[in-house]
């Protein structure tokens, strides 16, 4: 049933693409990702090479310029020699949604299964970046220089669903408001979150944890987030930037969350290249564990701090960590250096220290990892990225990551074991229309 789901699927996209336009007119995009990698995850010594393509194909059906609608499947992310059938590279509807315009207005509204970030400018968001979800976005312009957007989002449920228990989630919701002004050297965008998220039960009703973000607590959930970023030019070649949020989470069956973070961002345009400092700060959990965590709550951020020990990695398989939360760093960069046409090069050096503070040495907390970092861990990144214009719409990249770790092993601690430096090699390449 499920190869011939996929056959009448696909067969309906050729039939869509082929026939003549008439009362819509059909466009499609895609993307092709191939990603060749070699690398020690974990900072364990354990080496591992991952060979991977996906595929995105969308359809735009465009009625007029105030109705239109976007299908989107994806098949994979799909491991080479896996199977010899390739059934393993599930094909699924990754977005699904209409856009439109209410009569005798500028209002635009999305209904549907759409891909959505917060706005950002000093990184990509910490909070909600490229989230994938069903849901309604209203977007009103007041002018020609602001806009308020607000959305209603209801997330995912029963990502706990595997062969030993059988989930069923209660509803969890989402709801945001997010302004934006621009001007001719300046744009901030605040932005407002608010969320209520059950609690996970089982068959035999045992409660369990929902994982979503770092939002790990049990039972049910209220979380508040405030926050907002701006970017701005004082003079033609440097551009500063700053993200920053603060919140909370309440849960009825566990500690609960309260924390804030900011991000900041300052570059030079030149004509080698674009040098640049960033600099963040997460806060951490503090000793003993008062009555909540020190970490805000985060729904599904990617911070692109580094390449590999943060997921601002170029391809498929992606980086240790999305949340960074319990972490500060600083990172210099020099972005956009370019010796030969279509090549261009990006290096970094960034150091990662942690803000939780130590907890008696209680292992049950920090676990086995490195993704827990106290006051006494830290890290330091180098990247290189070269990325090569092979085509206009085939482009190939390297990618080259070692990580220096300096990780507290000692049993006052918690942690087990030793720690080895980290390291990845990536070569990627994408075929984009």
């Amino acid at each position: 049933m499920k190869k011939l789901t996929t056959l009448l699927l696909a067969a309906g996209l050729v039939a869509a693409a082929s026939a003549p336009a008439s009362a819509v007119d059909v466009k499609m995009d895609g993307r092709y990702q191939f990603s060749f990698q070699s690398s020690s995850e974990g900072f364990r010594g354990q080496n591992t090479d991952y060979a991977q393509q996906r595929l995105r194909l969308g359809m735009t059906f465009v009625a007029s310029e105030n109705l239109s609608g976007y299908f989107q499947l994806q098949a994979g992310t799909y491991d080479w020699g896996t199977d010899t059938t390739g059934r393993s590279g599930d094909v699924f509807m990754r977005q699904a949604y209409i856009d439109w315009t209410v009569p005798s207005t500028d209002i635009k509204i999305r209904m549907g299964r759409h891909a959505f970030d917060l706005p950002a400018y000093a990184s990509t968001s910490p909070m909600i970046a490229d989230l994938v979800a069903d849901g309604v976005v209203v977007a009103v312009p007041l002018g020609d220089k602001f806009d308020v957007t607000g959305f209603w989002t209801r997330m995912s449920r029963g990502s706990h669903a595997n062969e030993y228990y059988d989930v069923s989630a209660p509803k969890y919701d989402l709801f945001g408001l997010v302004g934006t002004a621009s001007f001719e050297n300046f744009t901030v965008s605040p932005w407002v979150l608010y969320g209520s998220k059950g609690g996970e039960m089982t068959v035999d009703n045992t409660e369990m944890l929902t994982s979503q973000g770092n939002l790990s607590g049990a039972g049910h959930a209220d979380f508040y987030v405030i926050g907002g970023g701006f970017e701005w030019k004082p003079f033609d070649p440097v551009t500063l930037a700053l993200d920053a949020a603060y919140g909370r989470a309440d849960y009825t069956d566990s500690m609960n969350q309260e924390g804030w973070y900011a991000v900041g961002k300052a570059s030079y345009a030149m004509s080698f290249g674009e040098p640049a400092l960033m600099a963040w700060f997460a806060s951490g959990d503090k000793a003993n564990r008062p009555a909540h965590s020190g970490q805000i709550p985060i729904v599904y951020g990617d911070f692109d701090g580094t390449s590999t020990y943060f997921d601002a990695a170029w391809g498929l398989p992606g980086g240790h960590r999305c949340d960074f939360g319990g972490t500060w760093g600083v990172s210099a960069q020099l972005n956009g250096v370019s010796f030969l046409s279509d090549l261009s090069h990006d290096f970094s050096v960034t150091y990662i220290g942690g803000t939780n503070s130590k907890m008696n040495g209680d292992a049950a907390v920090y676990g086995d990892g490195y993704d827990y970092l106290t006051t006494d861990d830290s890290a330091v990144e180098f990247n290189m990225l070269s990325t090569y214009q092979i085509y206009k719409n085939l482009t190939s990249a390297l990618e080259l990551a070692y990580i220096l770790e300096d990780f507290d092993t000692s049993a006052s601690h918690g942690r087990t074991g030793d720690y080895e430096d980290d390291w990845r090699v990536a070569l990627h390449f994408e075929y984009k229309f």
